[in-house]
């Protein structure tokens, strides 16, 4: 999952900025050399401005053996910048309010939502219900509400994955008075991932001076390279990958589509990254990430990436149960099981440390 900030950005007519935090990897292979045309992460008091950089690509992680990631493995807490007025406080979110935005002109197109839009509204509305909550329990107390769904069938344009864009639609589609001061608003979109090297990402920016916490998700249908391969989905790219109930051996009312199995394993992610490592803008000064990651700038999410453990249903490892429903859900690093009470390895066995909640 690669990390980068990006400036300050203007949209017209509304006080619109924004950064990019995260975006996670697909689960092919990339080089250490991605990351080097980036400018070092900076201190953990460092304001952001007009640089880059970034915080984690995954597999540099796992190919910086005896490094920071190897010396402590551990996720720390990070507060806000020394400059005025100083923040002393580890920023996470406690409560969020769900709203997802389902964007773009396919999605009045049955064939193509399929199950999508009712699928991720029982993901999210059974969401704290579930144990996968636990998984973050030891950084911050959850409680998880789903308010509603939004869809805009506005065209979605060439450029839908800048974040900037994106979080002009949150303005535009919520409203500017209607932000929630806990609000996270998952972007769903139509179009596909192409040759990008990520599958989704979350960020932050502010609208109107309101903090926004939002998420940008490409559409994952028959993209192999961002499915979990779930047991209660049509495999991707066969004739029947966005038609669920057609899973031999699986009883109809557990199956989804392809397509709605990939978007709930990165939601997962990107939430779960959100609730531990959010950004904060203060009244005055530079936004920033004053959260739970560690040394090398890996959130929860990132060290657990495409990994799947014990399962709490049925069928497969990384299985959890949510709304009456069975999801292959990725791991969420804790500090906890590395220390030793629990979990899984992270990818490639170096490290144990990932939970499910299960």
């Amino acid at each position: 999952m690669r990390k980068f900030l990006l400036p300050l950005l203007i949209a017209q007519a509304l006080a619109v900025n924004a950064f990019a935090e995260g975006r996670e990897q697909n689960n092919e292979v990339y080089s250490i050399s991605e990351v080097e045309d980036l400018a070092p992460a900076p201190t953990s008091n460092a304001t952001i401005t007009s640089y880059q950089w970034t915080k984690d690509v995954h597999s540099s992680r796992k190919a910086s053996k005896g490094t920071a990631s190897i010396i402590s493995p551990l996720m720390v807490p990070h507060t806000g910048p020394t400059t005025i007025p100083r923040t002393s406080a580890i920023n996470v979110m406690s409560t969020v309010n769900t709203t997802p935005i389902f964007w773009g002109s396919s999605w009045t197109n049955s064939t193509f939502a399929s199950d999508k839009i009712v699928g991720l509204t029982v993901w999210y509305n059974n969401l704290h219900s579930s144990p996968y909550i636990s998984a973050v329990s030891e950084y911050t107390t959850l409680n998880h509400l789903f308010i509603m769904s939004k869809i805009d069938t506005s065209a979605t344009n060439v450029n839908s994955s800048n974040s900037g864009n994106v979080l002009a639609e949150v303005c535009k589609v919520v409203g500017t008075a209607n932000l929630n001061a806990n609000g996270y608003y998952p972007v769903y979109t139509d179009v596909a991932r192409g040759t990008a090297n990520y599958c989704a990402y979350h960020s932050a920016g502010t609208c109107g001076g309101k903090l926004v916490q939002f998420a940008f998700f490409f559409s994952l249908d028959n993209d192999p390279g961002c499915d979990p391969v779930s047991p209660y989905a049509p495999p991707a790219g066969s004739a029947v990958a966005q038609k669920p109930g057609l899973v031999a051996g699986v009883s109809s009312a557990y199956q989804q589509s392809q397509g709605l199995a990939a978007l709930a394993n990165v939601s997962a992610h990107e939430l779960m990254e959100t609730v531990t490592d959010p950004a904060y803008f203060p009244p005055t000064g530079g936004g920033y990430w004053g959260g739970w990651y560690d040394l090398t700038g890996a959130e929860n999410g990132d060290k657990c990436a495409w990994t799947f453990g014990p399962s709490n249903t049925r069928l497969s490892a990384g299985t959890v149960l949510i709304g009456g429903f069975d999801w292959k859900l990725q791991g969420e690093w804790s500090n906890k099981a590395q220390n030793g009470t629990g979990g899984y390895p992270t990818q490639g066995g170096l490290l144990k440390g990932c939970v499910t909640g299960s």
